[in-house]
């Protein structure tokens, strides 16, 4: 008997077995053959709800971005804790999205690794500042550009994008204290705060102490 699925359960079932192909595969060594006999569909049913292996791709991203960003607002509305530690989570959840990323949008895909990076910042934009306005009004943070320093951080942090560079340790180590000092600077972090932040991070309190 053949079952009928409702239309978006069959589309997310799709999302989820092509990210586990290519993710075990390469996005490159995957076919959309290979796709459908995972799914067990017909390819007019694939085709059905999208057009491609990048169409696939691209759908898939932008359910990434649209979990994340649900994250990311309830971590803005938590009143539970200082803005400087949503700041960290927010830090984590970008970290966790290269992670996840990393390996779907290859060196064969940089429009789409581009167009992954532009749909999270205008998304996640919004919620940062959020985060960065309420650490001002709390005395945690100073700057006077709160939109722009989440806009610069969050290109600042690609740098950590294992899709995009393959550091050493020692090499992401020294950008990993680059970049808390540079958040430092540019959100005008207050002393308290500054030690909760680093202490978050699991970084000494004067990372520039160790530049050479």
């Amino acid at each position: 008997m053949r079952i009928v699925k409702d239309a978006d359960d069959r589309k997310n079932e799709i999302l989820d077995i092509a990210q586990r192909l290519f993710h075990e595969k390469g996005y490159m060594q995957t076919t959309v053959e290979d796709i459908m006999k995972e799914c067990r569909i017909a390819k007019g049913t694939l085709y059905y709800h999208f057009k491609s292996k990048e169409d696939i791709l691209s759908a898939m991203i932008d359910r990434q971005i649209d979990r994340q960003e649900e994250t990311l607002k309830c971590i803005a509305q938590d009143t539970s804790i200082t803005a400087v530690e949503k700041l960290i989570r927010v830090i984590r959840l970008l970290s966790h999205k290269a992670r996840v990323t990393n390996g779907l949008c290859e060196q064969e895909n940089p429009q789409l690794h581009q167009k992954s990076f532009t749909r999270t910042l205008f998304r996640f934009t919004p919620a940062m500042t959020a985060i960065v306005e309420e650490g001002i009004k709390s005395g945690e943070f100073s700057t006077p550009y709160p939109r722009e320093s989440v806009e610069l951080l969050f290109c600042a942090s690609q740098l950590h994008d294992p899709s995009v560079f393959q550091w050493m340790d020692e090499e992401y180590h020294r950008r990993k204290k680059a970049f808390f000092w540079m958040l430092e600077l540019t959100l005008g972090i207050s002393p308290d705060a500054k030690k909760q932040l680093y202490q978050l991070a699991g970084l000494p309190t004067e990372p520039e102490a160790d530049r050479q």
